[in-house]
């Protein structure tokens, strides 16, 4: 939630700063607004570095052994249906330029992405423990559904008040999967290989990126710039029918 509000944060100053600057050309306006954004994050780095001090635990010395052995069991099946997720969750700059074809401004698009990121980092905290009393699959599933239903919106999406309304929904997904998925990788692999088990499931989300975004690509280009929207939205049910049949959570 707080790492979230942080993103809220953020484009509200990117929103200011493209004010402020309005007069001077895209080009030197787009530099400052870099430099600045490098400077915060130069910034977390020195705190870090002499404020934050990590609490050294029992097996720090323990050597490193990537095993495979984690593919197994309720793990391997959740690592599926994400994989199937994952490939219809491309990029989000598809959203952004989803928005500029309905006709959303350029000033506009930073305090979309505040809005979504507000309603992000508030539902956050009650999507956990929303968990917490009717499990995270059962949460996940929500997520994918609403992630669906957001994915529709985009694919038939018109003029630009669908957007800021979509983008609110979005939020929602975001606040129901994020943090829920992590808890139920923690809790599907023993405690010994729980560092192995969350390094492949965030690489594999990762190198799936580039398939999922080149397909939206492709069926945006290709087809029309719906397309990748329902195909989205298709994966996210199929994801979400396969997590039911396979139980992974009781």
């Amino acid at each position: 939630m707080l790492d979230t509000l942080g993103s809220f944060i953020g484009p509200l100053i990117t929103t200011g700063l493209m004010a402020l600057l309005a007069k001077y050309i895209d080009e030197t306006k787009y530099r400052v607004i870099f430099l600045v954004a490098g400077l915060i994050g130069f910034i977390t780095i020195l705190l870090i570095g002499l404020f934050v001090v990590e609490r050294k635990g029992e097996n720090v010395s323990t050597p490193f052994k990537f095993d495979f052995t984690v593919f197994k069991g309720k793990f391997l099946l959740f690592f599926i249906v994400m994989l199937i997720f994952t490939l219809g969750n491309s990029s989000d700059a598809f959203l952004i330029l989803r928005a500029r074809s309905v006709g959303v401004s350029s000033a506009m698009i930073p305090i979309i992405i505040a809005m979504f990121n507000l309603f992000y980092a508030l539902l956050s905290v009650p999507s956990g423990m929303l968990s917490d009393k009717i499990g995270r699959v059962n949460v996940i599933k929500i997520g994918w559904l609403i992630y669906a239903v957001t994915y529709l919106g985009f694919a038939l999406a018109r003029v630009p008040w669908h957007i800021w309304v979509l983008y609110a929904i979005y939020g929602i997904y975001y606040s129901t999967t994020e943090g829920v998925a992590k808890s139920l990788v923690a809790h599907l692999v023993d405690e010994n290989n729980r560092g192995t088990a969350f390094g492949l499931y965030n690489a594999s989300i990762g190198i799936l990126a580039l398939p999922a975004s080149f397909i939206a690509g492709y069926l945006w280009d290709k087809v029309a710039p719906s397309a990748p929207f329902y195909f989205g939205a298709g994966c996210s049910i199929l994801a979400a029918i396969l997590i039911t049949i396979f139980r992974i959570e009781k």
